[in-house]
């Protein structure tokens, strides 16, 4: 998980009595995902520039409820530097439900900000709905993604910093190819939800008027502007989009172990960068997308917001995620409530 060392150093600063003069209740009302190092800093950071704040990361809704936080690493412990908060506010916001976290939470850390707020997360992308239905009061959410070839390498990075590139890609390579789909299947269910923008990293960059146009009318009624002042992280620091990151992979990655990242990750075509390479491996995710939503369609199931006994359940991620129930052409409902959870299977 990326750190900003720089806000890292940062003092905390002592905290307000919130008790006193209440502002009406903060509330976040987005959360931005995607892969991490593939863009969600650059996201919030535009964010930011249109009005709503946030610290580093948040990750709480990984949790049922706010009480969990402390088990989530590394979340629990980077709330502090990132949200330049003390140890008193951070257990203050989690005896209560999320809604009471997020304003114990904002009010501390931005005790004089009455606008809007976002929590940007990366890991949020892998249980999207999931995460989504725990915090009802959330308007929606922006998945930023990014072509896997990229994402590879500036993981591989960080995992083998010893390494060449192409041999921390090798390296890593299995790992690299179970988070990237992971992430991928958390969050597909969402792709025609209107709660929920997708914006791939590639065309952002190229397009970015057209993308502000985009993201602000969704999250905030008008086009977003350019950012005009320095970013708060290093990473990002530059106010221009920089086109050399879209394609920064073939400079670095030969052919073959490119060929080889995308034929691994085929079932997640809709993410890559070019429109051949979408085209050449995109046959998988056809033929699984189109037998899921007949099935889907055959035992009149939504895509995702079913609950099973009460549990949140999404039945096309469900079915996406373990082919050997799409194989066999069961109700994933029915499946989940005889077999997949005795068996541990994720309901969504």
């Amino acid at each position: 998980m990326k750190k900003d060392h720089t806000d890292m150093k940062r003092l905390t600063r002592s905290q307000p009595d919130i008790g006193k003069n209440r502002t009406p209740m903060r509330k976040v009302d987005y959360i931005l995902a995607g892969y991490e190092r593939g863009g969600t800093t650059l996201l919030s950071e535009v964010f930011r520039a249109n009005g709503f704040e946030s610290g580093f990361e948040c990750g709480v809704l990984l949790g049922q409820r706010p009480a969990d936080f402390p088990e989530i690493a590394p979340y629990w412990d980077m709330l502090l530097p990132g949200w330049r908060i003390d140890k008193a506010v951070r257990r203050k916001a989690i005896k209560g439900d999320f809604e009471h976290f997020y304003d114990t939470l904002c009010s501390a850390a931005f005790p004089d900000f009455t606008g809007p707020f976002f929590d940007k997360t990366p890991k949020y992308m892998e249980s999207l709905g999931t995460v989504l239905h725990r915090a009802p009061s959330l308007k929606g959410a922006v998945v930023i993604h990014r072509d896997p070839r990229a994402v590879f390498v500036s993981q591989a990075k960080r995992l083998s910093p010893d390494l060449s590139v192409s041999s921390a890609v090798e390296k890593n390579f299995d790992n690299l190819v179970r988070r990237y789909l992971s992430y991928f299947i958390g969050s597909i269910a969402h792709l025609t939800d209107p709660r929920v923008l997708f914006v791939p990293f590639e065309d952002f960059v190229t397009r970015e008027e057209s993308w502000l146009k985009f993201i602000g009318l969704f999250a905030g009624g008008a086009s977003f502007t350019k950012r005009k002042t320095r970013a708060r992280y290093i990473n990002v620091s530059s106010q221009k989009m920089d086109h050399s990151k879209t394609n920064e992979f073939d400079r670095i990655l030969p052919i073959e172990l490119q060929k080889k990242i995308l034929h691994s990750t085929q079932l997640a075509s809709l993410f890559f960068a070019g429109p051949m390479e979408r085209t050449e491996y995109g046959d998988l995710w056809q033929e699984v997308s189109s037998n899921a939503e007949a099935l889907l369609s055959r035992f009149e199931l939504p895509a995702y917001g079913h609950k099973v006994d009460g549990e949140y359940f999404e039945p096309l991620t469900y079915l996406i995620r373990y082919p050997d129930v799409l194989k066999a052409k069961v109700n994933p409902v029915e499946h989940y409530r005889r077999h997949g959870r005795s068996e541990r299977r994720k309901p969504a």
